[in-house]
C-alpha cells in the first residue's frame, strides 16, 4: 500500500513539475496537455487521470507556484524597519525570491495581460492592501525631507522595474550583453549584490 501511494506522489510530483515548467513558459492557453503528459514521461491518459482539464492543473500550479511567493515579497514590505534599512532588505529577499523562482514574474505579467481578471481579486489582496503601509512610509519620509522629491508610488515603481525587468527580459539583455545562460546568472549575481544599495542611494537623501 505505501509503495503505491509513493508511486503516487512521485507521479504527481513529476506532473507538477513538468506543468509549471510548460505554465510558466506559455501561459494556460499556450499549453498543451500532451506536451506536459510527454515532459513528465507519462501517457495523456494518466495526466487526465490525475487532472480532468488543463485549467485544473493549471489551478493547482498556481496555488502552489504563485500563491506560495507572491505573500511572501509582500510581507517585506511590512517588516518593523525604518525605511532605509527596509528597502535594503526588500531588494534583497526579493531578489532572492525570484532566483529561485525565475519564471514568476514573467507569468504572472503573461496571466494580468491575457486575462486581467483572474489574478485580479488575488493580486490585489496580496499585493495591493499590503503595499498601502509602505507607501504610507514612503509618504512620511517624503514629508520630513528624507526622500527624492516623488510620489511614493513612483518610488515604488521605479524600485520594482529595477528589480523584475532583468528576468523579465532575460532573453534581450543576454542577446544585448552577448551572455550565455552561466554568463547571465553571474551577471544576476552581481545585480543582486550591487542593487539595495543603489536603490537606496536613489531614493534616500543624503544627510549633510
Amino acid at each position: 500500500m505505501e509503495d503505491k501511494t509513493t508511486d503516487q506522489s512521485s507521479t504527481e510530483l513529476k506532473i507538477f513539475e513538468a506543468a509549471r515548467e510548460v505554465f510558466q513558459a506559455k501561459g494556460l492557453e499556450g499549453a498543451r496537455m500532451q506536451e506536459i503528459a510527454d515532459k513528465a514521461e507519462i501517457n495523456k491518459s494518466m495526466l487526465h487521470y490525475y487532472y480532468r482539464s488543463k485549467a485544473k492543473l493549471f489551478e493547482k500550479v498556481y496555488q502552489l507556484s504563485i500563491i506560495k511567493v507572491i505573500p511572501k515579497i509582500a510581507e517585506l514590505l511590512n517588516e518593523n524597519l525604518p525605511l532605509e534599512q527596509k528597502l535594503r532588505s526588500f531588494v534583497d529577499k526579493y531578489l532572492e525570491i525570484v532566483k529561485a523562482n525565475p519564471d514568476i514574474p514573467l507569468f504572472v505579467l503573461h496571466e494580468m495581460n491575457k486575462d486581467p481578471n483572474r489574478l485580479r481579486n488575488f493580486m490585489i489582496d496580496q499585493i495591493g492592501k499590503k503595499v498601502q503601509p509602505f507607501l504610507q512610509q514612503i509618504r512620511e519620509e517624503r514629508e520630513k525631507g528624507n526622500t527624492v522629491d516623488l510620489p511614493a508610488e513612483q518610488i515604488m515603481v521605479n524600485i520594482m522595474s529595477l528589480m523584475i525587468f532583468p528576468f523579465i527580459a532575460r532573453p534581450v539583455f543576454k542577446t544585448i550583453l552577448d551572455k550565455d545562460d552561466e554568463g547571465y546568472e553571474a551577471f544576476i549575481e552581481e545585480r543582486h549584490r550591487i542593487l539595495p544599495d543603489y536603490v537606496v542611494s536613489i531614493v534616500m537623501k543624503k544627510s549633510s
